[in-house]
């Protein structure tokens, strides 16, 4: 193999399936080809050639004599070559088995002759050299003075990471802050990396080795090469129709965890309802960060009985930070959509999870941090003729205009406030078992042939608290595990955190609250108060009734606090970087029956100095109950002021893309915390800002 990379252009050695796929979009043109290393059988080569925008990979095998031939469609001539180079030019000529000639041989990236690459690694090798020279004495002087951070770093960083392309970018800064989290003297991480997986296995057993599914490997928005065996802090990893037992399944994900990071992933807990199970590992050094660990499980099946449907949930506190994290199995069926969105609000409203004092709140208002994934089962409304077009083609985004999760989440129907990574890989149900060159799309029943198009019934979602750190970094599939008519998916996650806080004696902080305004989908007239939860207060509070109500418009019942029906709020701790951190959780409720009719949640980050206001909607089981807006302030004493730049503050980019509008002379950093600080400042809701303002206006 070495005499032939050394010869030929075309050859790229042990480039990844997902690499090869990307060097034929770019080069466009039908016939062009490039052979790589076979990634599942070991001598083997994979011819990919460019056709009508698709690209077809075919199998060149060596026979025992060493010859090599390409695997064609039955009844197609097989023809033997001795040399790669020999079967290249037998292709080159038309009618010979392929779908089109090898006409435009696509050369490796380094022989391209674009110098891109070269020039910017020039340039940030020139900013780093002027920043050693000439800034990093500016730097220095600074921290003796006091200084916190290390501001021209900060800013050559910034300008550095502009030359880089997304995937290399964000790599990049991965690592960056990786070495920085490493090397830095704090006691506790303010970042981690989150792993989810979900796997419907079909009840058959799992492969030798998980390490594609776990290092993201394969289809769809993957790491980039020098950050993919990079092992993540924390591993849910979520499974359906799993023959396996507890014990033999954990100890599995364990071996093929240490068998690539050589680390003994520590298990937070494992939680299981019938063949459905959920593991959760850590790192060892964060085992002692991990308390309050709940399990629970929740039966959907027929008449909420049977345990063949449902979901299994983990919770737990990394530090001061809640997390959760759910597994699915929802009603299958294509007409079954109604009763699949009723699945995902009985899960809502059952799942016993977290803080047993937020018992009001569903469980997507419990945590900083939820992580939702299972086999969701909502199917693509289209022919399946239809879509294997499309998927043949690559145009997922047409799909997933069918796509019946996408439609109720447009509908507000289910999973209310969620976000998901955009989906960039092929439908991952329902394949042939044992391959995934085709979807068995037909099932033969004694009652008929059923069909069950292909569709994205694997699914991961999140939902955090407004004005928190998270990214997605990964959402795709594995393209090597076959044992099951599902694909696994992952996703991964860089996900803020925050440390624990010891209480301070001194002055103390307050929160004091204006007036507030509610509009409530209701036909009652009864007075409402509101009741106030949050991890820095000692209890819950509440208000007293409401002193003003009207009804302008039908269905719908406005209600009035003033600053004097308000309680004054008292945080445990006082410091300004433990509240910036900090939510408060609303429930506005009956004072007839003490009935909820809206949560919501509201950062302090943003309503801390001066009177703020905040607007957002009223949610209740998953459904759009109103509005409700507010002025704030926030009181911190004067010695309680000073924070710390977070690490993952250091490298934060826009999502797809660049800083539109940014003028020449001011940093990357700089123009974007002014976005940043005007938006919030504006709208206070960082999701669907402008849609949020637009229809609350409407309400009042």
């Amino acid at each position: 193999r070495a005499c032939v990379c050394g010869l030929t252009a075309w050859y790229h050695r042990d480039i990844s399936r997902v690499h090869a796929e990307d060097l034929l979009a770019r080069a466009g043109r039908d016939g062009s080809y490039l052979v790589r290393d076979s990634e599942s059988v070991p001598g083997a080569y994979a011819l990919c050639l460019l056709f009508q925008r698709h690209v077809h990979t075919y199998r060149i095998l060596p026979d025992a004599d060493g010859l090599l031939a390409v695997q064609t469609t039955q009844g197609v001539q097989v023809n033997c070559f001795r040399t790669l180079e020999d079967l290249v030019f037998g292709y080159q000529h038309p009618h010979k088995g392929l779908v089109t000639p090898l006409l435009y041989p696509v050369p490796r990236d380094t022989d391209i002759g674009d110098d891109s690459s070269g020039s910017a690694a020039s340039e940030v090798i020139g900013l780093l050299h002027d920043y050693l020279y000439s800034e990093l004495p500016l730097d220095i002087e600074n921290v003796r003075k006091g200084a916190t951070s290390l501001c021209h770093l900060k800013r050559t960083l910034g300008t550095a990471c502009q030359g880089l392309n997304r995937l290399k970018r964000d790599a990049f800064c991965q690592l960056l802050q990786l070495m920085k989290t490493r090397h830095s003297q704090l006691s506790e991480p303010d970042v981690v990396s989150v792993f989810v997986g979900t796997w419907n296995m079909g009840g058959s057993p799992p492969p030798g080795s998980l390490q594609s599914w776990v290092t993201c490997c394969g289809l769809g928005h993957t790491p980039d090469e020098s950050t993919a065996l990079l092992p993540h802090d924390i591993y849910a990893l979520g499974t359906q129709e799993n023959p396996q037992g507890e014990k033999e399944w954990t100890e599995h994900v364990k071996a093929t965890l240490r068998s690539y990071t050589h680390i003994d992933f520590k298990q937070v807990a494992v939680q299981s309802l019938w063949n459905m199970r959920l593991a959760v590992f850590v790192k060892p050094e964060h085992e002692s960060r991990i308390s309050h660990v709940n399990t629970a499980s929740v039966k959907t099946g027929l008449g909420n009985t049977l345990g063949n449907k449902g979901a299994v949930g983990v919770s737990f506190l990394f530090s001061g930070t809640s997390f959760g994290f759910v597994n699915c199995h929802l009603t299958s069926g294509s007409e079954k959509v109604i009763r699949r969105n009723q699945n995902f609000v009985d899960i809502l409203r059952l799942l016993s999870l977290g803080d047993k004092q937020l018992s009001a709140f569903d469980i997507s208002l419990r945590f900083t941090h939820l992580f939702w994934c299972g086999d969701l089962n909502y199917r693509l409304d289209l022919d399946v003729q239809d879509i294997l077009k499309h998927v043949s083609k690559r145009e997922f985004e047409e799909l997933m205009c069918a796509d019946q999760l996408t439609r109720e989440r447009h509908k507000r129907k289910a999973f209310l406030n969620f976000k998901e990574e955009k989906i960039a890989f092929p439908p991952t149900y329902r394949y042939e078992r044992g391959s995934r060159d085709c979807y068995l799309w037909q099932k033969y029943k004694t009652s008929g042939v059923r069909v069950n198009v292909p569709s994205w019934c694997d699914r991961i979602l999140c939902k955090s608290y407004p004005e928190t750190h998270i990214i997605c970094t990964a959402y795709g599939c594995p393209d090597d595990i076959f044992t099951s008519d599902h694909s696994p998916v992952f996703a991964t996650f860089q996900v803020g955190v925050t440390s624990q806080f010891i209480s301070k004696t001194g002055a103390k902080a307050w929160i004091e609250l204006e007036g507030i305004e509610a509009i409530v989908k209701t036909a009652s007239k009864a007075k409402f108060f509101i009741e106030f939860h949050s991890s820095c207060l000692e209890d819950t509070r509440r208000s007293s009734e409401n002193d003003s109500q009207s009804c302008d418009v039908p269905g719908f019942l406005k209600l009035g606090w003033s600053f004097k029906q308000l309680p004054k709020l008292l945080p445990i701790i006082s410091d300004l970087e433990y509240l910036q951190d900090q939510h408060l959780l609303l429930s506005v409720k009956s004072c007839d029956g003490f009935e909820s009719y809206g949560e919501c949640c509201v950062a302090l980050r943003s309503l801390i100095g001066a009177s703020e206001q905040f607007e957002t909607f009223l949610s209740h089981r998953g459904e759009e109950m109103g509005s409700i807006r507010g002025r704030v302030r926030v009181h911190i004493p004067k010695d309680r002021r000073g924070t710390r730049a977070k690490i993952y503050e250091w490298f934060c980019f826009e999502k797809d893309d660049r800083i539109s509008g940014r003028p020449p002379d001011i940093s990357v950093q700089t123009w974007k915390h002014y976005r940043h600080s005007l938006l919030n400042k504006k709208y206070k809701y960082r999701d669907k800002k402008v849609e949020v303002k637009a229809q609350i206006q409407l309400l009042y």
